[in-house]
C-alpha cells in the first residue's frame, strides 16, 4: 500500500510539472473578438448560427479580400479596426468586388471601444477607401468642450474637483445607448431603435460624411440617443454596390442581437442585398482565423487541451495499474541442471585444450567405440577393420592417422569425417 501511495504522489508531481511547463505565462482572460467562432459578448457566433438556421448561405471567410472572387448579390460583414493590417491590394480587391454589385457592412468601433479594438483607433485605411468614391469621413470641427471638462477647469474647491474627476471617469465607461432610426426607407422598415453601447467622451465630437461628387448618394440611418448631430450610420453608394457604415461595433454581437430591433435591421439588410444565390461573408481572417496553419490558434484550441487531459488521465491510470512500476526488481531464481554443468565444462575445456590434443582425443574415442562395437582387441585391429571397409576412402583414413599423430589438421574437417564414419560403422 505504501508503494502505491508513493507511486500516486510521484505521478501527480510529474503531472503538475508538465502542466506548469506548458501553461502560458499570460493568464488573463481571452478577449472576445467579433468572429463567427466567438461565443463571448462581442462575438458574432449568435448571428452566424441564426442565419444558418434560417437557411441563409453564410461563410466564415478566412482569406484575404483578394480571394473574394466573382459574383454579385453578396454581403461582407467586417469589423474595424482589425488587429491584422489590411493591405492596399486587399482594398483594391474589395473595390472591384463592390463594383460587381455587392454590399459591405462595416461595424466600426467609433462611439464605443470594445476591448478588442485597442486604446487607439485609426480609420486611415477606411478613410482612404471611401476617398476613392469621393466620400470624406472625418470629425466635425467643434471648439466646444464637454461639460465635464468645463467643470474640471472651473472647479475651485476639493469637492468640486473630486466630482469633476468622477464625472470624467464615468465618461470613459461604456453606457447603454440606443440608435434612433431616421427615415422610413425599406432598409429601416419596422426598425425604430437599435440597442448598443457608447462612451460619453467619444460623443463629444461627432463624425460627419460628405462628398465632393454631386452624384453620390448617402442616406443617414441612425442618430445616437435623439441627438440630431450624432449620426451613427449611413448607407453609401459605391458604384454598382453599396456600403452600410455603422459607428457602433456591437449592434449584432451575441449580447445585443436579440434586443430591440437589431435582428430586424440585419434581416432587412439581407432581404434587400442578397441575391437568390448570394452569400453572407464574415471577415474572420483579419481577427486571427485563417485557413493557413496558425500555431497560436492551434494551441488555444479547446480540443487540444481536452486531448492532452485525456492522455494525462490515461497515463495516471497506467502508472497506478496492477503492475507496480516502482517496485524493486526481483531476480528469477533458476536451479542448474546436469545439462547446464556439461555445457559449462565443455565450454571451459574448449577454450583451454590444444587443437592437436583435442583432435588426437577425438580419434582415440572413435577407435575405442569401434573396438567395443565390433569386439576387436586393440587399436591395430580397429585400423585394419577401417582399411577393409568399402565406404571409407584412403583420404579419410589418412586424415584420422595424421590427427592421431598430432599433426595439424582442420578441426572442423576432422569432426565431419568422424561423424561420417560413426554413421557408417556404429
Amino acid at each position: 500500500m505504501k508503494e502505491r501511495l508513493i507511486t500516486l504522489l510521484s505521478a501527480l508531481a510529474a503531472l503538475a510539472l508538465v502542466i506548469f511547463l506548458f501553461t502560458p505565462p499570460d493568464t488573463q482572460k481571452p478577449v472576445s473578438l467579433p468572429t463567427t467562432e466567438d461565443r463571448g459578448t462581442d462575438g458574432l457566433k449568435g448571428l452566424f448560427v441564426w442565419l444558418q438556421r434560417e437557411h441563409v448561405a453564410v461563410v466564415s471567410f478566412r482569406k484575404r479580400y483578394t480571394e473574394l472572387g466573382q459574383g454579385r448579390g453578396n454581403l461582407l460583414v467586417t469589423s474595424l479596426p482589425a488587429p491584422s493590417a489590411i493591405s492596399k491590394a486587399e482594398w483594391s480587391a474589395l473595390n472591384r468586388w463592390l463594383k460587381q454589385g455587392n454590399t459591405l457592412l462595416v461595424l466600426a468601433a467609433v462611439y464605443h471601444r470594445p476591448t478588442w479594438s485597442g486604446a487607439e483607433n485609426c480609420f486611415c485605411d477606411l478613410k482612404d477607401f471611401l476617398d476613392g468614391y469621393a466620400w470624406l469621413l472625418d470629425k466635425e470641427n467643434s471648439e466646444k468642450k464637454s461639460d465635464n471638462r468645463q467643470q474640471a477647469e472651473k472647479a475651485k474647491s476639493f469637492r468640486e474637483s473630486v466630482a469633476a474627476m468622477q464625472a470624467a471617469v464615468k465618461s470613459h465607461v461604456a453606457q447603454a445607448s440606443r440608435l434612433q432610426a431616421l427615415s422610413s426607407q425599406p432598409l429601416l422598415q419596422g426598425v425604430k431603435e437599435l440597442d448598443t453601447q457608447t462612451m460619453p467622451y467619444l460623443l463629444e465630437q461627432h463624425w460627419t460624411l460628405s462628398s465632393t461628387d454631386k452624384d453620390n448618394l448617402a442616406l443617414r440611418l441612425f442618430n445616437v440617443d435623439d441627438d440630431p448631430t450624432a449620426t451613427a450610420g449611413w448607407q453609401i453608394s459605391a458604384d454598382a454596390g453599396r456600403i452600410v457604415l455603422l459607428l457602433a461595433p456591437d449592434v449584432f454581437s451575441n449580447s445585443r442581437l436579440s434586443k430591440l430591433d437589431n435582428a430586424r435591421f440585419i434581416s432587412n439588410l439581407l432581404r434587400l442585398t442578397l441575391a437568390p444565390h448570394g452569400r453572407v461573408l464574415f471577415d474572420d481572417y483579419h481577427f486571427g482565423l485563417a485557413e493557413l496553419y496558425d500555431p497560436e490558434h492551434f494551441f488555444k484550441d479547446v480540443r487540444l487541451h481536452k486531448t492532452l487531459g485525456f492522455l494525462g488521465v490515461l497515463w495516471l491510470l497506467y502508472v497506478l495499474g496492477h503492475s507496480n512500476r516502482l517496485a524493486p526488481v526481483r531476480m528469477r531464481v533458476s536451479q542448474p541442471s546436469a545439462l547446464d554443468f556439461i555445457e559449462v565444462m565443455s565450454g571451459f575445456f574448449a577454450h583451454r585444450l590444444n587443437n592437436r590434443l583435442l583432435a588426437e582425443a577425438l580419434v582415440q574415442h572413435l577407435l575405442a567405440d569401434i573396438c567395443r562395437q565390433h569386439r576387436l582387441q586393440n587399436e591395430a585391429e580397429a585400423w585394419r577393420w577401417l582399411e577393409q571397409h568399402g565406404q571409407i576412402t584412403g583420404a579419410q583414413l589418412g586424415q584420422l592417422k595424421q590427427s592421431k599423430n598430432k599433426q595439424r589438421r582442420s578441426l572442423q574437417q576432422l569432426t565431419n569425417t568422424i561423424t561420417y564414419i560413426r554413421t557408417l560403422t556404429l
